[in-house]
């Protein structure tokens, strides 16, 4: 681990040892990731640098190899990549394998290996927020990586019942069966029925859902994982008809903490990590 004094590090800092960590995914300029890891590794005067990285879908194999080849720390991975960078790792956790799913990747001297904390930025997230899941209904809307382990974190959470909500259904049961779920289609009529019978809504799919707003009620709390908003139209729509509601920036912070902490074997500095998140996001319209 390589460190520098304060007075010769700003937080733009970069030096022929300066670490390179990051994170990657397609249409992530939404992204702060950068913003929160970079604050945390200037509070602990890391040389480390966090930045992103755009890749396509042709170039997930080489993208991966890039990691290894370039000597990177550790990397993140998010949408649409989490359960396609698989293949190409040396070797993955108990908890990637049982969900199928990464988004932090540790560089251990050359041998790539995946790990998920998603679920345990979800749980602890919903926890701060006073969500319990013990014998509660919840719906995940998505079938991707987010979903996989949010169904896990359910089920590993004692949840009553779990429904995937999903547009392939072939993904959706693949996604269900980590959990113990039930799958119906984001469009089916089924939808309506599922939501009477729901009290905790965790949303995974990036972009806003078709749902009618008359169909939430005070009885649901819905977490929408994104936070490219403060306040996305599902949120608004559930908040419409008196449902307590959150976005996903406290999943973003517990999650990457549990990741800055595989890479650097540091504890996490969360208060400047939670502050550089809200001041980010305070800044979007």
């Amino acid at each position: 681990m390589t460190s520098l004094k304060r007075s010769s590090l700003t937080p733009n800092t970069i030096t022929s040892s300066t670490r390179i960590f990051g994170v990657c995914g397609q249409d992530i300029k939404y992204t702060l990731s950068p913003a929160m890891h970079n604050a945390a590794f200037h509070h602990l005067l890391l040389n480390y640098v966090y930045l992103t990285f755009e890749i396509l879908p042709s170039n997930i194999s080489q993208a991966v190899e890039g990691i290894r080849a370039l000597g990177l720390a550790g990397i993140n991975v998010t949408k649409p990549f989490k359960t396609e960078v698989l293949p190409y790792l040396d070797d993955i956790s108990i908890e990637a394998e049982k969900i199928g799913s990464v988004n932090t990747i540790i560089n251990n001297s050359g041998q790539l290996i995946g790990t998920s904390t998603d679920g345990i930025g979800l749980q602890r997230s919903l926890e701060e927020k006073k969500v319990s899941l013990a014998n509660s209904r919840v719906l995940i809307l998505g079938a991707g990586g987010a979903a996989r382990a949010a169904c896990a974190m359910a089920k590993n959470n004692k949840a009553k019942s779990v429904i995937v909500v999903a547009r392939d259904t072939a993904r959706g049961q693949k996604t269900a069966t980590v959990g113990g779920a039930t799958t119906i289609g984001l469009s089916s009529g089924e939808l309506r029925g599922a939501l009477k019978n729901t009290d905790l809504i965790i949303n995974t799919i990036p972009t806003n859902v078709p749902i009618d707003k008359s169909w939430f009620t005070e009885g649901h709390f819905v977490y929408d994982t994104r936070y490219d908003e403060k306040e996305t139209q599902l949120m608004r729509d559930a908040r419409s008809k008196g449902a307590q509601v959150s976005n996903g920036l406290s999943m973003l912070l517990y999650q990457g903490a549990e990741s800055f902490e595989f890479w650097t074997g540091r504890k996490a500095p969360l208060n400047i990590m939670r502050k550089t998140l809200v001041d980010q996001l305070s800044q979007r319209k």
